[in-house]
């Protein structure tokens, strides 16, 4: 028994003394390593998620590169103290990752166009955009895509690569927008009148915005009707809803006041085929 003890103990302690050390050392860099990175990480999202300056997108993929960096890094920490040659192996990754991007160009590609657009920032979710002439609230920004819901509720997913290369069109970027549509009156109006009640309309709704000021002048003879142009500025978000309010509630004020709303009209005459002598 004391035999067996002896040489269990010699060799434990060659184990030791030999690779055994380093593979513990190695062990106690692993856990280390990971129990520092899992901090790191924790630190890196608080920090850029408290940021003003940063959106949530842009807090995601700031802590995955910093995770990967730091996985890299434990790597070739933890292949050097088992004894290997950092050099060859390192030689070897950038081989297989230049491989890898001759392969990938596109798909590399959008994913440079998706960090471009994260930290540009040209819409963010929950904006309403035109990219190329598909329009849709913005839902997700991702690493290699962008995803719209349209107006009748269908999902389109944009490439990156896509929208870098298309007119982007932010229509939530401002916080006022210009809305403008053209009243038609007959040509006989009182328009000191039709000033008046316009205006009066206009400045009842708390939606729209007095400055810039409101614009309502005559704009052009039109064949059949004085057009007046009607410009103001209300709230992005109240647009739509201005927009088809005024409509109806000046159709409503025109009619109360006796003001003519012309329309096209077509007089047809009837000639009789005179009868033969």
């Amino acid at each position: 028994m004391a035999e067996i003890w002896q040489q269990t103990k010699n060799g434990v302690w060659a184990f030791l003394n030999g690779y055994g050390l380093t593979v513990m050392k190695a062990l106690a860099i692993l856990v280390l390593g990971l129990l520092i990175i899992v901090i790191v990480r924790k630190a890196v999202k608080r920090a850029s998620t408290k940021s003003r300056k940063i959106d949530n997108s842009a807090a995601t993929f700031i802590t995955s590169v910093v995770a990967l960096v730091a996985y890299v890094f434990l790597a070739l920490v933890l292949i050097g103290t088992l004894g290997f040659s950092t050099t060859g192996i390192v030689a070897a990754f950038s081989s297989v990752m230049l491989a890898i991007a001759l392969g990938m160009q596109n798909t590399l590609s959008s994913l440079t166009n998706g960090i471009v657009l994260i930290f540009t920032k040209p819409f963010q979710a929950g904006d309403f955009v035109d990219i190329g002439g598909t329009s849709g609230t913005v839902k997700e920004i991702k690493l290699f895509s962008v995803k719209l819901i349209t107006v009748d509720n269908l999902t389109v997913i944009i490439p990156n690569n896509t929208v870098l290369n298309s007119v982007v069109i932010n229509y939530s970027k401002m916080p006022l927008r210009r809305l403008e549509f053209v009243v038609p009156v007959s040509y006989d109006v009182d328009i000191d009148k039709l000033k008046t009640c316009i205006m009066t309309l206009i400045e009842q709704d708390e939606r729209i915005s007095k400055d810039p000021e409101p614009f309502f002048r005559l704009t052009e003879y039109g064949a059949s009707s004085l057009n007046f142009t009607l410009r103001v500025w209300p709230r992005t978000s109240e647009f739509w809803n201005v927009k088809f309010d005024l409509m109806e509630n000046i159709l409503r004020k025109l009619r109360e006041e006796g003001i003519e709303i012309p329309f096209n009209q077509l007089d047809v005459h009837v000639i009789e085929p005179k009868g033969e002598n």
